[in-house]
């Protein structure tokens, strides 16, 4: 009953917004729910008009619907057979198109599987969009609100700067009763929507938040004709709302096509307006849907509630009603009250069926300034999200990013573009973190098969001559070379192959010597070594004094509990007890034995393969690259953890005339066993482990 009585006030006030007769707001909150009821997946959406919806419907209907002709008397006069003049029945035609090419857009969307893509919508974007786009339904009831001559309508890029610009260019004609009107009405919402709604005390006792909007509605509509605000003071009412449920008619395109140059043929603009259109509906409704589903413990399909608002919206067109929505202020208002199932929207279409059957009559003498009021009121909270900057700030810059790109985005170029813009910041600073991700050494935690990055535990002995190197993202075109500089530094493959190149001279004709085409990424390409959480040695001087003391502090317990006098210590360890030793916990008494200062050459380069996803074909180029080079300085590459989709990748494109069977292993503990054997065994490299002749 709380939803009922509140979509009716919103209903018109929102249908005012998306520039519609003021009864099509009624009839958007009744029939596509019929639809809706049945076919979501939702059970506490609330689908009806929305102001954001609304406000981008409205530059449609500006563009393509009649004009008044300043002729009172012509453009009061209703069509025969129709309760609309001529300006409001092209506007409820032009309105019906839309929400035909909208739900066409959704059920699209749903029969190709598209709500996967709903993924990228993260919280710090959603938020964004809703607040810049607020901003605009704010900036859109100026007018109402204080009456001012001359202000214009404005859309497209700078729509909000250049309406407040306006506004402050006519604020001296306010029309000071209708202000007077619309601030008693913002007040009275502000105190019974944020006061008495939000204290525990008040709701302890009336159990479900006051209507403050139905409230509005009836106390202005029986002032207004009691008082006489239009005949005495002038100010602003609805005037018309026909009785009774509309004929069913077919959404015509006739308003869209330019009678003057016919050539021009349907608009394109149409299809790139009502696509922007399904796809912010859509990105609130499954949002909405997402947050209300987790908190109740529920599942819901996307592609399902893609179909049901696309189908509704489509059924909906054949009733006179505009693109319809999730509306953000009433579903949470639904979830607030009670409402677990869409047996509310049940109620609701009662109530406002009973609205449209007989009572919109009396709502004639509503001022549109109290109608302002509502929805000015309705997007606060959507506008006081802008402090989650700072919050955002302090956690994560990224995240404050994204938030301030899309925010900028919507309100300084407009909903559609800024939406976009949003969207493709979010996939840049996914794309961003991948290009440089992690690439760090391991060492094994003493008394275990556990292995672990030496800058981050203290404790991680590095194994003498082999390296080990885990790369925490999948290898790509776009990170390759990046994690070929990481890998190589951390491996000191480079020092390696410039002592090669300077002991050994170089046949053009050999093929088992290293030759420049060996190299993977020649270090002809720059790549920036600024990732602040990895630390290379020397990394603790370079702290803050505070943050050296504490590490240095620990490094010497260790130090001495240990026996070392070094972070990453060499340490010899006897290969017949490692070897027989059970993988899982080994005695740290029988393998370590500190011999601080011994310089064991690198025999083996062991990547850590357990974060790599996937591999592209510059991938697998970098990992055959990389074979050889080691290859040819008697380095032996091994590869840990690969998943399947990376050998399939591997074997795909050929690595396996590089990398061989026997250098792949399931574990990363049975890669160091395995090294720790073969360096046992004299002469272990010979000429068939160069490039081309492997065994």
């Amino acid at each position: 009953i709380t939803i009922g009585f509140l979509n009716t006030p919103q209903g018109v006030a929102y249908a005012i917004l998306g520039m519609a007769p003021a009864v099509t707001g009624l009839y958007v909150s009744f029939f596509p729910l019929l639809v809706y009821i049945v076919m979501a997946t939702s059970r506490q959406c609330s689908l009806g008009t929305d102001s954001i919806t609304s406000m981008m419907t409205s530059k449609i209907v500006h563009q393509f619907a009649l004009k008044p002709t300043g002729n009172s008397a012509n453009d009061s006069a209703l069509l025969p057979g129709l309760p609309y003049t001529a300006v409001e029945w092209s506007q409820v035609q032009v309105g019906t198109a839309v929400a035909l090419m909208v739900g066409l857009w959704q059920l699209a969307f749903g029969l190709l599987g598209a709500g996967g893509l709903v993924v990228y919508f993260s919280d710090q974007l959603v938020q964004g969009f809703t607040c810049g786009a607020a901003v605009h339904v704010f900036s859109s009831q100026l007018k109402s609100v204080f009456g001012v001559k001359g202000m214009l309508d404005h859309f497209g890029v700078l729509k909000v700067i250049r309406t407040w610009i306006n506004f402050f260019q006519v604020i001296k004609t306010t029309h000071i009763p209708t202000m007077i009107t619309a601030f008693i009405a913002i007040i009275f919402l502000v105190v019974v929507k944020f006061g008495l709604n939000t204290s525990r005390r008040v709701i302890r006792v009336i159990r479900v938040p006051l209507p403050a909007e139905l409230f509005v509605v009836i106390f202005g509509t029986l002032i207004s004709a009691q008082v006489g605000l239009e005949a005495n003071y002038g100010v602003s009412i609805i005037k018309r709302i026909p009785n009774g449920f509309p004929t069913p008619s077919t959404p015509t395109f006739a308003h869209m096509y330019n009678t003057t140059n016919p050539e021009d043929g349907f608009p394109t603009s149409l299809l790139s307006d009502t696509f922007a259109i399904a796809v912010v509906s859509l990105c609130l409704s499954i949002t909405l849907a997402l947050l209300f589903a987790n908190q109740h413990g529920y599942a819901i399909d996307p592609n399902q509630e893609f179909k049901a608002q696309g189908l509704s919206k489509i059924f909906g067109s054949f009733f006179h009603c505009f693109p319809s929505s999730v509306s953000v202020a009433r579903t949470a208002v639904q979830n607030d009250v009670g409402g677990r199932t869409q047996m509310v929207s049940v109620v609701q279409c009662a109530i406002v069926a009973v609205v449209i059957g007989a009572l919109g009559q009396y709502m004639e003498p509503l001022p549109r300034a109290c109608l302002g009021a509502i929805v000015m009121v309705s997007v606060l909270k959507l506008l006081f999200q802008i402090v989650q900057l700072v919050r955002l700030w302090h956690l994560s810059l990224v995240d404050w990013s994204i938030f301030v790109a899309v925010f900028l985005g919507v309100v300084i170029l407009d909903v559609d573009i800024g939406l976009a813009v949003g969207v493709g910041w979010a996939i840049a600073t996914v794309m961003l973190r991948l290009q440089k991700p992690k690439v760090g050494p391991l060492g094994r935690l003493p008394g275990t098969d556990i292995y672990r990055r030496t800058d981050v535990y203290l404790t991680a002995g590095e194994i003498p001559g082999v390296k080990i190197v885990r790369v925490d993202s999948p290898i790509y075109f776009a990170n390759a070379s990046y994690v070929k500089s990481r890998l190589y530094a951390w491996a000191d493959l480079n020092n390696l192959i410039t002592r090669w190149k300077e002991t050994h001279k170089v046949d053009p004709t050999d093929n088992d010597s290293l030759k420049k085409e060996d190299f993977a990424y020649a270090n002809n390409i720059a790549m920036d070594d600024d990732d602040e959480d990895e630390y290379p040695e020397g990394i603790v001087a370079s702290l803050e004094p505070s943050v050296a003391q504490r590490r240095q502090s620990l490094l010497s317990s260790l130090s001495a509990s240990l026996g070392t006098t070094r972070r990453n210590s060499v340490q010899a360890i006897n290969l017949e007890d490692f070897s027989s030793q059970p993988r899982s916990y080994m005695s740290q008494g029988g393998l370590l034995k500190a011999e601080e200062e011994e310089e064991i050459p690198i025999k083996h380069l062991i990547i850590d393969c357990s974060e790599i996803c996937f591999v592209d074909v510059t991938g697998v180029g970098f990992l055959k690259k990389t074979q050889s080079e080691c290859a040819a300085i008697e380095v032996e590459l091994l590869l840990a953890c690969t998943n399947k989709p990376v050998r399939d990748m591997l074997a795909l494109c050929g690595a396996v005339d590089y990398i061989q069977p026997h250098q792949y292993f399931v574990t990363l503990h049975d890669a160091v066993l395995y090294a720790l054997k073969v360096q046992k065994q004299p002469n272990r490299y010979t000429a068939s482990h160069k490039v081309n002749g492997l065994e």
